[in-house]
């Protein structure tokens, strides 16, 4: 069952490709979506694989199916003709878009918010997992007990597929010295240091590459849904542009 329908706004003939958060779904997006789309892109934000719909949905998926969701998302553009696509990644979306970056020639630019390529304990994403189990119960109008009854059955989870993710996340980080495309790096000033760093470390990794980096400094963790969501939608339209004009 998918809660959150996946976001498909057709523009020109250039491509925005919009990937979110762990445990969020493609609402995440959808402001950036509809600004972007408004300047004549062409724009999808898929819900990546086990998101958009129930805990169950998520406990089932694995940084496997999410990568390999990835990797079609990028294929369902390039088989509808286009031939530019942009990449924007917030958080595990800019780790995904690391991967799919060096992959894929059709890739003309990348957009990485707040994403991390440093390694972090892997009972802080179960705790993710948590908290969205709860949101999503507390949502759905299920009561107190019910939570609590829901979160005894399914917490703690396995372990294995939280080391894996962390696995993924840290490999990705190795990768950034191979991508070659124009690079526009965000980060709040109200998130946790290991984002900060994260940013930090991408930005003195890539080699020769054309990076625009920005500090919002009202903004947590998910800065497309903050206050200065505007402010990071007309930076990312001025990248873009200048990318194009190769003015940047």
């Amino acid at each position: 069952m998918q809660l959150v329908e996946n976001i498909f706004l057709r523009g020109n003939e250039k491509a925005v490709l919009l990937l979110h958060s762990y445990t969020s779904n493609a609402k995440e997006m959808q402001y950036l979506a509809k600004e972007l789309h408004e300047e004549g892109y062409t724009c999808y934000a898929p819900n990546l694989a086990g998101h958009g719909a129930t805990p169950e949905h998520l406990f089932a998926s694995s940084i496997e199916k999410v990568a390999a969701g990835s990797i079609e998302a990028v294929k369902y553009l390039i088989e509808q003709k286009y031939e530019t696509i942009y990449l924007i990644g917030q958080s595990l979306g800019g780790v995904l878009s690391i991967r799919l970056a060096n992959e894929f020639p059709q890739i003309k630019a990348v957009c990485i918010i707040s994403s991390p390529i440093l390694e972090r304990p892997a009972a802080e994403l179960e705790k993710r997992a948590a908290h969205f189990s709860k949101r999503y119960l507390k949502n759905n109008g299920n009561t107190e007990q019910e939570i609590q009854e829901f979160m005894s059955e399914h917490f703690p989870r396995p372990i294995e597929k939280f080391i894996a993710f962390q696995q993924f996340i840290v490999q990705s980080g190795k990768e950034v010295y191979a991508m070659k495309q124009p690079l526009f790096l965000a980060k709040g000033g109200l998130d946790e240091a290991v984002f900060h760093k994260s940013i930090d470390l991408i930005e003195q990794k890539v080699n020769g590459n054309i990076v625009c980096k920005k500090l919002y400094k009202n903004s947590g963790h998910l800065i497309s849904l903050g206050k200065e969501r505007d402010l990071l939608a007309e930076d990312i339209l001025d990248f873009l542009k200048k990318i194009e004009k190769r003015t940047v």
